[in-house]
């Protein structure tokens, strides 16, 4: 079920649409259907053209980050815990030696500086292992390792090691915590992610703070000739912009959020 989801999920995304696309104008030449064939090969560009505009993709990510800019952890409020969403880590499957940081790794030092500047007593890494993961580890023990590294004690860390999903995240976390009495937390993920996050954690009744970091686009300024020339990590924010627009939104369907 997990995984036809996220294949659904991405079939509508920029890329794989435009192949699809590419795919049936191809058919429609070998048929011999020239017009149809034309139609749809420009719509394909058309589409993976202005997907991979900088101007776009930033317009996009822009229009999510903005209501949750990067928190200053001295200025947060206290809770009861701090809770850090897992995507924050690449696989450490050979030949690395170990997880490897992202840029979303911005979220487990969030959470190290949170705890540090004392606005929690504990720490939730939450983060599961994918079906098709080739780690035996769960991500939030990774998470973990982590956190001690930076300054965290092991007795003061809890790990939700189960979550697979954000919905999940938030049903997981939750669950864990009322066993705790926690009531209060601050919920830490990218700018990005927090808008759908945020939605998860309260639709499971729980008190969760925003604390975003790890944003992508700077404070905008004058346009400038190279944001309308194509680009991979262009295209690569309008991806991930849109894909948090999709969740959002089959979040809310299902009552998820």
């Amino acid at each position: 079920m997990l995984l036809a989801s996220k294949i659904a999920g991405s079939l509508v995304l920029p890329l794989n649409l435009s192949i699809l696309l590419g795919l049936v104008a191809l058919v429609m030449a070998r048929r011999r259907r020239g017009l149809l064939a034309s139609g749809f090969g420009l719509l394909a560009l058309g589409i993976l053209v202005t997907a991979s505009l900088p101007v776009v993709g930033n317009a996009l990510v822009s229009s999510l980050e903005r209501e949750y800019p990067p928190a200053d952890p001295a200025e947060a409020p206290t809770a009861d815990a701090i809770v850090v969403l897992g995507g924050s880590l690449a696989t450490g499957a050979p030949p690395r030696r170990g997880p490897e940081l992202v840029d979303a790794s911005d979220r487990i030092l969030h959470a190290a500086r949170l705890f540090r500047a004392r606005k929690a007593p504990l720490v939730v890494p939450s983060g599961g292992r994918l079906p098709w993961s080739v780690v035996p580890r769960s991500e939030a023990a990774e998470m973990a390792d982590l956190l001690v590294e930076w300054g965290v004690p092991r007795e003061a860390i809890l790990e939700e090691g189960k979550a697979r999903t954000t919905s999940e995240n938030a049903v997981e976390t939750v669950k864990a915590l009322r066993a705790r009495g926690v009531r209060r937390v601050l919920l830490v993920t990218s700018s990005l992610h927090m808008r759908r996050a945020l939605a998860s954690f309260r639709a499971e009744g729980l008190d969760a703070i925003p604390s975003p970091c790890d944003a992508r686009v700077l404070v905008p300024g004058a346009r400038v000739a190279i944001d309308w020339v194509p680009a991979p990590e262009a295209l690569e924010k309008t991806h991930a912009a849109l894909w948090e627009l999709l969740g959002l939104a089959f979040y809310r369907v299902t009552g998820r959020a």
